[in-house]
C-alpha cells in the first residue's frame, strides 16, 4: 500500500495492486454511475447529516438560502442543509481509483454520530475493496479520510492534525506507505490530479479526460451546490478565503469553457452535474 500526498492537507493512497479481471463487477448504468469516455465513475456515500448552514456560512442569514429550496429540495431538511458524504470510484484501463474515503465509523460530525455507510455502499454496488488500486484524497479534513485503512485502530497523537487524520492517515505514514505528489500526477489512464489550493494549502482535484469528454472532481471547492452561484460568500472551512473564492471561480469558469461535468462529495447525491446559465446567473444542475 502506498499513500502519496502533496503536503499535510492532501494525499493519495495506492493500495495493493489488484488487476480488474473481465469478470470483475462494474455497476450497471444507474442513477449513481457515469461514463466519461473510457472512464467509468460510480458515486458512493458514507451517509448524510443535517446541520445549520450558519456553521459553514457564519456571516449569512438562513433567508439567503430560501431561493434554493425548490431548486435543490434534496439538499434541505427544513432550513438546514442535508449534506452528503460522498466518495467516487473511477475505473480506467484495468485500474480503480477511490476518491475520498468519507468520515468513517468513528466520532461525531457537527454533533451527529458518524453514519458510517461507505463500506455497505461498496457492497451494495458490488465493488470489492480488494479491487481498489489507489485511494486519492482531495485533502485531509475529517470527512474525507475516515475509511483510509480498515484494520488498524492505531492513532498517532499530533495536536496539529484532526482526529480523523491522526487515525486514518498518519498510521499509513508509519507503515512506510506515504509518498508525496508534486503538482500534476496521473493516477490512471485519463485520470490526473492537479492542485487547487484555497480550501487547504495543498487541496487537489481530479481531471477526467477521455475520448473528448471531460469531468472534474473538485473536492471541497464547492461546499454546497449553491456555491456554484454564490461564489463570493465567505466559506468558513476555507484555509484562505480569498484564494478559495478565486480557485472556485477559476474551476467553474473552466468547467463552463470545457463543457465539463462537475463532481463533488457534498453536492446533491450522487454528486455529478453540469454548469448552466439562467437569467444571467450560473447554477450547478444535477445530471
Amino acid at each position: 500500500m502506498r499513500l502519496i500526498t502533496v503536503d499535510s492537507c492532501v494525499s493519495t493512497c495506492i493500495l495493493p495492486r489488484a488487476t480488474i479481471s473481465k469478470s470483475e463487477h462494474i455497476p450497471a448504468n444507474s442513477n449513481n454511475t457515469l461514463q466519461i469516455g473510457d472512464v467509468h465513475i460510480t458515486g458512493l456515500s458514507d451517509g448524510s447529516i443535517s446541520f445549520d448552514p450558519r456553521v459553514l456560512f457564519p456571516e449569512e442569514s438562513l433567508e439567503i438560502w430560501e431561493p434554493y429550496y425548490d431548486r435543490f429540495p434534496e439538499y434541505f431538511s427544513g432550513q438546514f442543509f442535508q449534506n452528503n458524504l460522498g466518495s467516487f470510484v473511477f475505473t480506467s484501463g484495468g485500474k480503480r481509483v477511490l476518491a475520498d474515503s468519507g468520515f468513517g465509523p468513528h466520532g461525531d460530525m457537527l454533533g451527529h454520530p458518524a453514519p458510517g455507510e461507505l463500506i455497505q455502499d461498496f457492497e451494495k454496488n458490488g465493488i470489492g475493496l480488494d479491487t481498489i488500486d489507489t485511494v486519492f484524497l482531495t485533502h485531509l479534513h475529517d470527512d474525507h479520510v475516515g475509511w483510509n485503512h480498515f484494520t488498524t485502530e492505531e492513532m498517532l497523537s499530533d495536536p496539529n492534525r484532526g482526529e480523523a487524520a491522526n487515525r486514518s492517515v498518519m498510521p499509513l505514514e508509519k507503515q512506510g506507505v506515504l509518498d508525496l505528489m508534486d503538482g500534476e500526477t496521473e493516477l490512471a489512464h485519463g485520470i490526473t490530479a492537479f492542485p487547487t489550493p484555497g480550501h487547504t494549502p495543498g487541496h487537489m482535484s481530479l481531471l477526467i479526460a477521455s475520448n473528448n469528454e471531460r469531468a472534474m472532481l473538485v473536492g471541497d471547492i464547492l461546499g454546497s451546490p449553491m456555491q456554484a452561484t454564490e461564489t463570493d460568500l465567505h466559506y468558513w472551512p476555507d484555509w484562505d478565503g480569498p484564494m478559495g473564492i478565486k480557485t472556485r471561480k477559476d474551476i467553474l469558469d473552466r468547467a463552463e469553457r470545457e463543457d465539463s461535468v462537475v463532481i463533488r462529495s457534498h453536492l446533491s447525491y450522487p454528486g455529478c452535474g453540469t454548469m448552466i446559465r439562467w437569467e444571467g446567473r450560473r447554477y450547478w444542475k444535477a445530471l
